[in-house]
């Protein structure tokens, strides 16, 4: 009965790893269907395009956290080498994670224009905003004194606290990793998602692909990252079943 029961915890685990970790690859298939566009030719609504342009600021920029440089739009998370995770001491345990994104706009080259505006909106939805762009890590050893930027953003959030001394005292654990991807002015993007009809206007809005790679190499990135958490899901109902046959 122990066995059984264990066996089916296991189970659950590797299905909610999995889930966790596939997710991100349903959207694939629709980058890798559809053909790139430039963004003067987005003008319907309600279908799902794929256009690729220079990103220009719309209304306002925002600080991205760590480097401080202006931007559309910026992710960030912070991980520290712990004792945990798996059972393993080199991975990186997660900390805290955010996001911050504006309205932006997307030209298509040589002066391209979409209606009345010369440009297509975007709009990221703030609740399910991720960028598969270039990651800017800041490594801050356990004893090392961190930027002062980075200082004046950990003393500012209540998630992180500094790191705890028992873990300094562990050859190689304490390590953070501040990582930080943007979307930056005058940068050329891939964007893909839905259209929508906003004020007599075609815009690109909601849960968003943004990336300043090929599709090809978009698919190829997220399918990599997918691959970790599908092994250990693996592991885990593998072992699971095990318990249950037991």
């Amino acid at each position: 009965m122990l066995y059984t029961v264990a066996g089916a915890v296991f189970v659950a685990l590797g299905l909610a790893i999995g889930w966790y970790g596939l997710r991100p690859l349903t959207v694939v298939p629709g980058v890798l269907r559809v053909d790139v566009r430039d963004p003067s030719e987005v003008t319907e609504a309600g279908s799902f395009v794929a256009c690729r342009g220079v990103a220009t600021v719309s209304n306002e920029t925002l600080s991205a956290p760590f480097t401080g440089a202006r931007c559309l739009g910026f992710e960030f998370e912070v991980t520290e080498r712990q004792p945990f995770g798996i059972g393993v001491p080199w991975f990186q345990a997660h900390l805290d994670d955010g996001v911050a994104t504006r309205p932006f706009a997307l030209d298509g080259p040589a002066g391209a224009r979409n209606g009345p505006t010369g440009r297509l909106t975007v709009v990221p939805s703030a609740k399910r905003f991720a960028l598969d762009t270039e990651s800017t890590v800041v490594t801050v050893g356990a004893d090392e004194t961190p930027p002062e930027r980075i200082r004046r953003f950990v003393d500012a959030r209540d998630e992180l606290e500094p790191v705890a001394r028992w873990i300094r005292a562990i050859p190689g654990l304490g390590t953070r990793r501040y990582v930080e991807r943007r979307i930056d002015p005058g940068e050329e993007y891939l964007v893909a998602g839905r259209t929508e009809r906003r004020q007599n206007e075609t815009v690109l809005a909601g849960d968003l692909v943004v990336t300043d790679r090929s599709p090809r190499g978009f698919a190829i990135a997220r399918l990599w990252r997918a691959s970790f958490p599908t092994v250990i899901a693996l592991v885990f109902v593998a072992v699971g079943i095990g318990g249950i046959t037991l």
